[in-house]
């Protein structure tokens, strides 16, 4: 960062300097969701996102060095709070559960997440174009939840292999692509699908690519 922070131990009414830098990072965080999720990225700046935040300007660079690594945190914990949602799903999910059925239990969290308009617009509309940096972040993640679905899925229908003819990674694109482009235009819509509506279109979707798949390969080995 580009200043040092403030007299490391000094306490002010009982909080600690650690947790004086705690709650200013958590409180630009949370700022930062407000104002990239309702007036954009490009309108932000340090001054509006400080005042957001009911802190002083001088107190954002001991935190961040510019706007744009303000916006990479807050989109880590956008992605982070989708993730979570269906990694705690899946703990749920029976053994012996139809593909469908799975599919539909970890989307059904991620869309009630993505009903969060700040979050939903920062995701899925604020990271596009900004640099090459966040570009690649944006594409990295998005790889990886593709990857994280696509192996949960898997854990219930069995492998899907791989071939001359199949790509597992651009599988995994192709499955995170068409739940992404779903979740911004049903976010662009202002939401005017049902959730449970979005969810099943979807579920049914990944059902139809996962499912004949697994299901040809365990008749290939049994042959």
């Amino acid at each position: 960062m580009s200043a040092a922070p403030e007299a490391a131990g000094r306490a002010y009414g009982g909080e600690s300097a650690a947790d004086r830098d705690d709650r200013r990072r958590r409180q630009l965080l949370d700022a930062g969701l407000r104002v990239f999720g309702s007036t954009g990225y490009r309108a932000a700046t340090v001054r509006g996102l400080c005042r957001e935040a009911k802190i002083a300007d001088r107190h954002f660079y001991q935190y961040f060095d510019k706007t744009e690594d303000l916006l990479l945190a807050v989109y880590a914990e956008c992605i982070a709070h989708l993730t979570d949602s269906v990694s705690g799903a899946i703990t749920e999910v029976e053994t012996g559960s139809e593909i469908r059925a799975v599919a539909e239990q970890l989307l059904e969290p991620f869309f009630r997440v993505v009903e969060d308009p700040h979050l939903a617009r920062v995701v899925w509309m604020e990271v596009l174009g900004v640099s090459p940096r966040v570009e690649q972040t944006y594409l990295t993640v998005m790889q990886q939840f593709g990857t994280l679905l696509l192996g949960y899925l898997r854990t219930f229908a069995g492998d899907v292999p791989s071939g001359p003819d199949l790509d597992v990674d651009l599988l995994a694109t192709a499955a995170i692509g068409g739940i992404s482009h779903t979740a911004m235009t049903w976010y662009q819509s202002g939401y005017v699908a049902e959730r449970r509506i979005v969810v099943a279109t979807i579920a049914t979707m990944l059902a139809n690519i996962v499912a004949p798949l697994t299901n040809t390969e365990f008749e290939g080995r049994e042959s």
